[in-house]
């Protein structure tokens, strides 16, 4: 989390080759090309457990769909609580080779439990084109919910419950239909 922390600290703030930038007050953080890593490792276990919890909450006789809903409010809720963190994890490029893997991508194991569980909600296979890309489409969604509500605060927004349940239903309702026809 220390090594997370000194990541946000150094977002727009450091400055040159150096790897490591004083920001005041005998801060040494990490130089931006090279905070990202670490931010996105810790944030990214911080958010699984975050909606894990979450999941986890209402699990009992909860149906798949409600799972995918409490996931998704997890998400942005964690990202609106961890503003900072948020940006450093989803808006700084990803310090990867050009071709490197899938399996290297930071947040793949979230990303699969996402797809698992919009699929056991769609009634098709985890492995299936059609829950792929409705949990693309829902990661870009809350994405889109989670940066416009950072950026542009006193914008007269819907309650974040509501307007993730219904982006969310939607993009199901919509799945569904297609793994059916």
């Amino acid at each position: 989390m220390a090594r997370v922390r000194q990541a946000e600290l150094a977002v727009g703030q450091a400055a040159g080759p150096d790897p490591l930038t004083r920001v005041g007050a005998g801060d040494l953080v990490l130089h931006p090309d090279q905070f990202a890593e670490a931010a996105v490792d810790d944030g990214e276990d911080q958010r699984l457990n975050v909606v894990e919890v979450q999941v986890h909450r209402g699990r009992g006789d909860a149906e798949p769909c409600q799972r995918v809903r409490a996931g998704c409010l997890a998400y942005c809720e964690f990202g609106l609580a961890h503003p900072g963190h948020y940006r450093v994890m989803f808006t700084a490029p990803l310090p990867l080779p050009e071709l490197a893997p899938l399996v290297q991508f930071p947040g793949l194991k979230a990303f699969q439990q996402l797809t698992g569980r919009v699929a056991e909600c769609i009634g098709a296979d985890p492995e299936a084109p059609e829950a792929l890309f409705t949990a693309q489409l829902i990661w870009q969604q809350l994405h889109g919910i989670v940066s416009l509500r950072i950026s542009r605060p006193r914008f007269p927004w819907p309650p974040l419950a509501e307007t993730v349940t219904e982006a969310v239903d939607r993009l199901l309702a919509s799945a569904w239909s297609t793994a059916r026809s």
